[in-house]
């Protein structure tokens, strides 16, 4: 680390340091908002009020409708079962059967049917999945292949005449022989066919016209079989309404509408939909928990966040006009999972990568590393207070809204440059994150506001305290590759040197990959017509490499068994579509 005191000034520039004071007003910060994060002793809001503050989660009125849909076709089946001593047929049947033999339409009912059997429903199950994986729909997608495999397998190995089917009931039941499964392939067609209209058509006209076709071709199919004495109309008909019914409590309890919308097109999944009761519960939480009246609450700067859903909150009374907030749900600790497990599979564990246990503990991070860095005076937005919205589901972190900054791409000058000392500036905050033992971690141009001359830290969530040494070069690194998107690598150098010894400037290199540099920059670098990361060691001493990979037995193991897990996975889903007689 340079010998250099963090005070000094460069040459014909007044002592940076000055203006990363955190008293009240001080040369280089805007006023301080201690009155919001100071809360007095005597405020009334010092203690919960003692009402139970958990959501409970309530059954959508609809799962109740559908589940007595289902309760209902099944007693249903059982009675028709009962009363006709299995045969099922009633005089609709009888009707029906007069009318086909008067008309003499046997012989081309019995073609069609077959046609449709041959056909199977993969005309319409196959679309379906191809539609979801190219939107990456991914929850509608599990939803829909695992409910309409598995029904489909358990209707065709309980009824079916395949060779599986019949090993499977032996190996079940000690017997070959069919168990009583009343139209099942009725059962089977309605469970895809609405599956297929819950996964692809947005809630509203579309989908009742969806519901409508499916309709229209649930009773084809239940007349044309009843018209080959396959299976009486009212059987079908029951039937239908049990397969339509087990899909659609499906979709309402693992992937219901308010978190799961159908869209076509792609969006951020971390960006939850800041309307409705959503809002009405961020603004009474925050009323209750900070005594701040909201006046509004609207999404900001979603174009630089992939990890959280940031916001603006409009207060009632001011100042401050405005606050600054990032809402984390339970969809963003999922995704955290997900990122840090392929992470580990690709690099090995990088330092201080464990997945997080809770959506409190995540929000809780951020807010310790917002005062952690705030107090070794490195200039970040003033931290208001943690906000549970949900318990154990949705909480939102509050702090102050740098007014007029702009990203440090957008702040340069008339001749597209960045001045001389928002570089300086920029340096000296990587430089006290050094001091202060902290690395930031995620180091991009959105993450890099300036507002003036001075520059700001946002989006400290990744902060890693007692960081190695090449976690703190990989910070220089990417704050260096952003000044040299707006100036040059030879004056970032430059100025760079009043704070690093070359020698440091050339190790921060010698660690910058693919995987150090954040999505956001890895673009920006790429899409320039220069090398930025090569010319930068050019015009530094030769390092060595720093590796990135580290391989470990635990490692190895976890890339086995994620191999042989999702294996496993696609052989069980194509045996139930083979059983299914999906495939």
């Amino acid at each position: 680390m340079s010998s250099r005191g963090v005070g000094q000034a460069p040459v014909g520039q007044a002592p940076v340091m000055a203006a990363s004071g955190t008293g009240e007003g001080g040369p280089g910060r805007p006023a301080r908002i201690g009155r919001l994060r100071r809360p007095s002793p005597a405020s009334e809001f010092r203690r919960p009020s003692g009402r139970d503050r958990s959501l409970r989660a309530r059954v959508p009125r609809r799962a109740w409708w559908w589940a007595g849909a289902l309760v209902a076709s099944l007693l249903g089946l059982v009675l028709v079962t009962l009363l006709t001593r299995g045969r099922g047929l009633t005089e609709l049947d009888h009707h029906l059967d007069d009318l086909i033999r008067s008309v003499g339409a046997r012989e081309q009912l019995e073609d069609v049917q077959t046609a449709a059997v041959d056909t199977g429903y993969r005309v319409i199950w196959v679309p379906t999945v191809i539609v979801l994986a190219w939107f990456a729909r991914w929850r509608h997608l599990l939803v829909y292949g695992g409910t309409i495999s598995l029904i489909a397998a358990v209707a065709q190995v309980g009824a079916g005449e395949s060779a599986l089917a019949r090993v499977v009931r032996s190996g079940v039941t000690g017997s070959e022989e069919q168990l009583y499964l009343p139209a099942w392939p009725v059962l089977v067609l309605a469970s895809v066919a609405a599956g297929s209209v819950l996964a692809l058509s947005p809630a509203g006209r579309a989908r009742r016209w969806g519901w409508a076709v499916v309709s229209v071709l649930l009773v084809l199919y239940i007349v044309l079989r009843g018209a080959v004495d396959l299976d009486p109309v009212a059987v079908g008909g029951l039937s239908a309404l049990a397969g339509t019914s087990l899909v659609a409590l499906a979709f309402l309890l693992l992937a219901p509408e308010r978190d799961f919308p159908v869209v076509y097109h792609r969006e951020v999944k971390a960006h939850l939909r800041l309307e409705g009761e959503r809002t009405e519960r961020v603004r009474a939480a925050v009323l209750d928990q900070l005594g701040l009246d909201l006046a509004a609450l609207e999404p900001y700067r979603l174009d630089g966040s992939a990890g959280s859903t940031p916001c603006r909150l409009r207060l009632a009374t001011g100042p401050p006009e405005f606050l600054f907030g990032k809402l984390y749900a339970s969809n963003h600790l999922r995704s955290d999972r997900w990122y840090k497990y392929v992470r580990v599979l690709r690099y090995g564990r990088l330092e201080d990568e464990a997945p997080f246990s809770s959506v409190r503990r995540l929000v809780e991070r951020e807010d310790y590393f917002l005062r952690l860095l705030r107090d070794g005076g490195v200039r970040v937005p003033d931290p208001v207070g943690v906000v549970e919205v949900v318990p154990g589901q949705e909480y939102l972190l509050v702090c102050e809204l740098v007014p007029d900054a702009v990203e440090i791409l957008d702040g340069r000058g008339p001749d597209g440059q960045l001045t001389d000392v928002v570089i300086d500036d920029a340096l000296v905050q990587i430089r006290l994150m050094w001091a202060a033992g902290v690395a930031h971690r995620d180091i991009k141009p959105s993450n890099v506001l300036v507002q003036g001359n001075r520059v700001y830290l946002v989006d400290v969530s990744f902060g890693e305290t007692r960081p190695s040494r090449w976690r703190q070069s990989v910070d220089l690194a990417n704050m260096l590759l952003i000044l040299a998107l707006g100036a040059t690598p030879e004056r970032v150098v430059q100025r760079s040197a009043e704070l690093f010894d070359p020698e440091e400037v050339a190790e921060a290199f010698a660690a910058t990959g693919s995987v150090t540099l954040p999505r956001q920059l890895r673009r920006l670098v790429d899409t320039g017509d220069r090398d930025l990361v090569e010319e930068f060691r050019a015009l530094l001493p030769p390092v060595r490499p720093v590796r990135i990979q580290r391989w470990s037995t635990r490692r190895v193991l976890l890339a086995l068994a994620t191999a042989g897990g999702l294996l496993l996975a696609a052989a069980v889903v194509v045996l139930n579509l083979r059983a299914g007689g999906l495939l």
